[in-house]
């Protein structure tokens, strides 16, 4: 009898497993990890190219896809189009997909690399003494989201809880990424 309880919660609770889990993506390096619990987006200020400031708070009723990068940065390079592609091809009222230089040279270094790779539709902002993505054990400490390198893209919900991240460059102009991105834009009202 045993047996067949634990059966049968494990059949009733296979769907319901998987509805409550997103599809799979992966980047070249590795897949996209869920944090639990969801703690808040940090409330750092950045900077547009312009100079003006935000915070990733200006976009709560979006799913946000937050990509760290540096124009150093090899992976950042091969990915920025892909990601520009997203920005271009998604309704912006319901996903905002921006692209955080950690540049220390900031709008110097940026702006030349936007240009060159014709980055037309991706919203750039800079973090040079990341305060909202950090590679410095400190700052992670100090609230700034860990970046377990470059590039790394978390995943923020409607509401502003950091939902997970992916590593490396991944291809987020593809189906998966698509169908990915699905799930969480139908997981809650704005």
């Amino acid at each position: 009898m045993f047996l067949s309880l634990i059966f049968i919660l494990s059949v009733a609770a296979g769907p319901l497993a998987v509805a409550l889990s997103p599809p799979a993506f992966r980047s070249a390096i590795g897949q996209f990890t869920l944090l639990r619990p969801i703690d808040p987006a940090p409330g750092t200020v950045i900077y547009a190219l312009d100079g003006t400031t935000t915070r990733l708070s200006r976009f709560r009723g979006k799913v946000i896809v937050v990509n760290f990068w540096a124009t150093w940065c090899r992976p950042c390079k091969s990915e920025m189009p892909a990601l520009d592609r997203l920005a271009a091809e998604s309704n912006p009222n319901q996903l905002a997909v921006i692209a955080v230089s950690i540049d220390r040279d900031s709008a110097t270094a940026a702006t030349p690399f936007i240009t060159a790779h014709h980055l037309t539709h991706l919203a750039v902002y800079l973090d040079p003494n990341q305060g909202l993505g950090s590679l410095n054990a400190d700052h992670v400490a100090a609230g700034a989201l860990p970046l377990w390198g470059l590039p790394i893209t978390y995943v923020i919900d409607k509401e502003g809880g950091v939902i997970g991240y992916v590593t490396g460059a991944a291809k987020w102009d593809s189906p998966k990424a698509t169908k990915f991105l699905g799930y969480f834009l139908k997981q809650t009202a704005p």
